[in-house]
């Protein structure tokens, strides 16, 4: 983004979703495995219900209640073009939480999206609209705020906006960088691996293409939080060969993440290395190199002087220097992994073996790979096992995969593909959808690790009562199977409302808060659940209320 076109968002009047000092447990961009962080998470003391406020004039688009991992949430839409969103609430204010229940009651579900028309709730900068929690996957009290592009959905970094609610004076931190000589055309210190070293040695070796990556974080005044960071720029020679400033991400390439960061080293470390070259595969936006791709070719037998420049959205930088000397060697020819064949990301790929079929088309890879099929005998399966990689290998979006049934099918309906992250896996089995045509069971799937197999689900949910308390109603909906996919509750044939939280197996209500009057008489209670492949189970009871 500019300096002008930053300068003109930070003299928009937008303010403090909190009345506390604004400090952040997290800020945007943050590298995760599969995700981008979408916000700045602001610090609330450790406390829940603390007022939020709307950073700036507009109107509340839209409400969302349990239905991902954002909890409780509101977004209000600005006239400048972007909508901000507030996650993990406990609480909307009293128009919203009313239009909101009157919402879930029409359509008879908790977990909701709901967008609402222009005007009907307008908000003005600093105007309570909730009050913060812990609710959806946070792990602690917080508010996470996000920005987004109200025409395309994009997500910037609301440190754009308010920047002057926010103080720091502190440069980022650069730690190692890490060499990644491109297969069979270069090498880096006598070696075709990609290694760590530290800025202070100062001198290397190298020979033909190589790529390169850094370890550093930001961090800010008074804090002891590691962030992200914002701008990174590479040099060469004065030139500059790779740069990214992370912010304006479209939503669709969140898992590109894994292909910028080196993911492989994340999983075995928990450190991301960000790279400074461009997967060919990857199409991330806030990238920038030239034809080269970021990556640097030592074909002269002289010194190159490389420069990494790491920097803030405050403009607070770090500079590490390094020379690497040109001399040349012999570069070994990669070795084909032991029953591979190769996967392209330009190409849309077909694999197909005995009782199995993958479709992963153009546009899901980062750069040529290879498949390594793998067949198990999965206990109580359909059919055999498979699995196409050894090592965690996500896809950026979902590929299709078909597999034939063992034996005869009794009932196609209830038939869909299961997941293992491993044969000893204990959590249940993740489902992967399914619909049995021409003799093959058709899901989707988005990491070629996995261990993927048909199961056939024939068993309702199972349903069980905890607490009968027309105040705290209290229940336990569990399926082992397919996965639980809807859940009605009525009292005398009226309906009413189940709402759930962090574990999403425990249903609870609190009967004052519905519809239904209390008569001190015996009432009918009836609790509906409905699993992925269509089984039901309804429970029955009596209370009194």
């Amino acid at each position: 983004m500019s300096l002008l076109v930053n300068l003109l968002l930070s003299a928009l009047p937008f303010g403090s979703p909190v009345h506390i000092p604004v400090q952040l447990a997290g800020n945007f961009g943050e590298p995760r495995p599969n995700h981008f962080h979408g916000g700045i998470d602001v610090k609330t003391d450790r406390e829940v219900n603390l007022g939020v406020y709307s950073i700036a004039d507009g109107y509340i688009s839209g409400a969302v209640i349990e239905k991902y991992g954002e909890g409780h949430a509101l977004m209000v839409a600005h006239p400048n073009g972007y909508t901000s969103y507030y996650f993990h609430l406990n609480r909307f204010a009293p128009q919203i939480e009313a239009a909101v229940r009157k919402w879930q009651y029409a359509h008879r579900q908790y977990a909701c999206d709901i967008k609402f028309p222009r005007g009907e709730f307008p908000v003005a900068k600093g105007q309570l609209i909730a009050l913060s929690g812990n609710t959806g996957s946070s792990q602690g009290p917080h508010i996470h705020l996000e920005m987004h592009r109200t025409k395309n959905d994009n997500l910037c970094d609301p440190l754009n906006f308010l920047k002057g609610i926010v103080k720091d004076r502190t440069a980022p931190a650069v730690y190692a960088f890490k060499t990644y000589p491109q297969p069979g055309e270069g090498v880096f210190q006598h070696s075709p691996s990609s290694r760590i070293f530290t800025f202070d040695k100062g001198h290397f070796q190298a020979w033909g293409k190589v790529g390169f990556g850094v370890r550093a974080n930001d961090h800010m005044d008074g804090v002891y939080n590691n962030y992200g960071v914002r701008y990174t720029r590479l040099y060469c020679d004065g030139r500059l060969v790779f740069a990214s400033d992370v912010n304006d991400i479209p939503t669709s390439c969140h898992r590109m993440v894994n292909s910028w960061g080196d993911y492989d080293h994340f999983l075995s470390t928990k450190i991301w290395f960000m790279k400074s070259y461009i997967e060919p595969g990857n199409t991330l936006p806030v990238l920038r190199a030239g034809k080269d791709r970021g990556i640097i070719n030592f074909n002269q037998q002289r010194d190159y002087h490389l420069r990494y420049v790491i920097s803030d959205v405050f403009g607070n930088q770090t500079v590490k220097e390094f020379v690497v000397r040109g001399e040349p060697e012999d570069i070994p020819k990669p070795a084909r992994p032991e029953g591979a064949s190769p996967l392209y990301y330009a190409k849309d790929n077909h694999f197909k073996a005995d009782g199995v079929q993958l479709n992963i088309p153009r546009g899901l890879l980062a750069k040529d790979s290879w498949i390594q099929p793998r067949y198990f005998h999965a206990a109580g399966a359909l059919s055999m096992g498979y699995s196409f990689s050894k090592a965690s290998f996500p896809l950026f979006h979902y590929a299709q995969i078909s597999i034939r049934p063992a034996e005869a099918v009794r009932n196609p309906a209830k038939l869909y593909i299961a997941m293992r992250a491993g044969m000893g896996a204990a959590a249940p089995a993740s489902f992967c959808g399914g619909k049995y045509a021409d003799g093959w069971v058709t899901g989707q799937l988005r990491e070629l690790s996995g261990i993927y197999y048909i199961a056939s689900d024939e068993t309702s949910p199972a349903i069980t009562q905890m607490n009968l308390n027309p105040h705290h109603l209290f229940f336990k909906i569990t399926d082992t199977g397919s996965g639980l996919k809807g859940y009605e509750a009525y009292v005398d044939g009226k309906f009413i409302l189940l709402a759930f939280g962090k574990n999403k197996e425990v249903f609870f209500c609190d009967l004052a808060d519905t519809p239904i009057r209390p008569t001190g008489k015996e009432r009918t209670l009836k609790v509906v659940a409905v699993d992925n492949r269509d089984n039901r189970h309804e429970y029955m009871t009596k209370i009194k209320y």
